[in-house]
């Protein structure tokens, strides 16, 4: 392995070389028990790792606390969120109405719009009849 190669394989597998394939760390040991730049190269990728493994980490501790305390307060301040189960009546009732205009719309077979414009039509004569309307 030469130093491109480790360089690639630190990039892509870290720098703790108990993680990367046996056949691999071996030799990256083999190249830096021989090459300095190498060794170099490995301490300064071990502490970005360090940095950035110690800039993430949160004791278990805090972790747990965030995560009751976020259960315990309120998600939403709207009115809907905190007395949804108040409104449940109240929508399932605009639904039902809503459901039985449709349903008695659909039955009588409309509105009674076609109705009044026959009798329009009938009223006012030929000239307006939905047959010369454009």
């Amino acid at each position: 392995m030469d130093r491109t190669e480790f360089e690639d394989k630190l990039m892509i597998l870290g720098s703790d070389l108990v993680r990367w394939p046996p056949a691999e760390a071996e030799t990256a040991r083999q190249l830096l028990a021989a090459d300095k730049d190498s060794r170099a190269l490995l301490e300064e990728v071990q502490a970005v790792d360090n940095a950035i493994r110690l800039a993430t980490e949160v004791p278990v501790a805090a972790l747990a606390g965030r995560i009751m305390a976020a259960t315990q307060k309120p998600t939403s301040h709207s009115i809907l969120a905190r007395h949804w189960r108040r409104s449940i009546p109240a929508g399932a009732l605009a639904i039902v109405l809503v459901a039985s205009i449709g349903f008695k719309t659909g039955y009588d077979g409309g509105i009674g719009l076609a109705e009044d414009l026959e009798l329009a039509t009938a009223i006012a004569g030929d000239a307006f009849s939905l047959d010369t309307m454009p």
